[in-house]
């Protein structure tokens, strides 16, 4: 998408410390989840690995679209 996105530069701010939560905080928390998930065993029945995987995949579609607002956006 090329179409621009206006903002306040206090939406602007939010928007970017939203972002850098996500990549700095939460995703490597959720990736830690996984990990320690990964290794209890059979992962079909693991609810915690199931878990942390749909909230790694939110998290990144979420860090994904941040990102393409960043790049489009107009203070």
């Amino acid at each position: 998408m090329d179409d621009k996105v206006f903002l306040t530069k206090e939406g602007f701010e939010k928007i970017k410390n939203e972002l850098v939560g996500l990549q700095n905080k939460k995703r490597p928390n959720v990736v830690e989840r996984l990990s320690l998930a990964r290794v209890q065993g059979d992962l079909s029945e693991n609810n915690e690995y199931a878990s942390a995987k749909e909230e790694l995949a939110f998290i990144d579609s979420r860090i994904e679209e941040l990102e393409d607002v960043v790049k489009r956006v107009c203070v």
